[in-house]
């Protein structure tokens, strides 16, 4: 008996022993396939928002977001998106090795724009965690030119009958202003202004509609732009409805 005894301490012993090898070896195993699992690029942005203050209406915008690979693997740039056409953005390379950086570059046209604006740039990676960044370019745009009212509708216009509107045109900065001659997108409409307008000053921009035969509406576009290295364009939208 007492060998059989020392025989089941012994077995017991070397059970334990096993089962703790296993316990250790499936630890170590996960651990293991754990930080594979986890090794991954990982995107960081220093700033992701620009405020660019207040800029004249007509200039244009750039800044470059500095993006940065923090992870342990290489960081795919697998697109770009802006939220409008206004906005270009171009990466400085499509892949980081870890601890790389690169810069996205933007440009904003503030052309078409007034007041208050905000737009955003998505920056695509293979970054499982954020795999979009969101990048934003802000400000106000400070209009030179304005026109009043902003469009012109006239109602109900007879086939033949010519009518005429009146709008005002300010200048908003420091300079004179000399126009080219007025464009229209159509021959129904006609447009006459004085080819210069002062610093601070307002003129005066008389339009004219005369529908032709066989149209049921009319749309058509005013295009008053400056002379100058810069030049400056304004449109002014045009509505009718036209009648027998």
């Amino acid at each position: 008996m007492p060998g059989s005894a020392a025989a089941g301490i012994d077995w017991c012993a070397r059970t334990s022993s096993m089962k703790s090898f296993s316990v250790l070896f499936f630890l170590c195993g996960f651990i293991l396939v754990g930080g594979f699992a986890w090794s991954a690029p990982m995107l960081v942005v220093d700033q992701t928002e620009f405020d660019f203050g207040t800029v004249a209406q007509g200039e244009a915008v750039r800044h470059n977001f500095v993006f940065t690979n923090t992870g342990d693997m290489p960081l795919q740039v697998e697109k770009v998106r802006s939220s409008c056409g206004c906005t270009a953005a171009l990466v400085s390379t499509g892949t980081l090795q870890p601890g790389d950086s690169g810069e996205l570059q933007t440009r904003f046209d503030s052309t078409r724009f007034r007041g208050e604006v905000s737009k955003t740039v998505y920056l695509y990676t293979n970054d499982p965690l954020v795999p979009v960044a969101q990048l934003v370019v802000k400000g106000q745009v400070r209009e030179l030119l304005t026109l009043a009212p902003r469009q012109v509708q006239f109602g109900q216009v007879l086939n033949g009958q010519t009518v005429e509107a009146r709008v005002t045109v300010t200048n908003h900065t420091d300079e004179d202003f000399v126009f080219s001659p007025v464009k229209v997108t159509t021959p129904e409409l006609r447009a006459e202004i004085d080819g210069q307008l002062q610093a601070g000053e307002s003129s005066e921009m008389r339009v004219f509609l005369k529908p032709k035969p066989g149209q049921n509406r009319f749309s058509g576009y005013v295009m008053l732009r400056t002379e100058s290295d810069d030049p400056h364009e304004l449109r002014l939208p045009v509505y009718a409805t036209v009648g027998k």
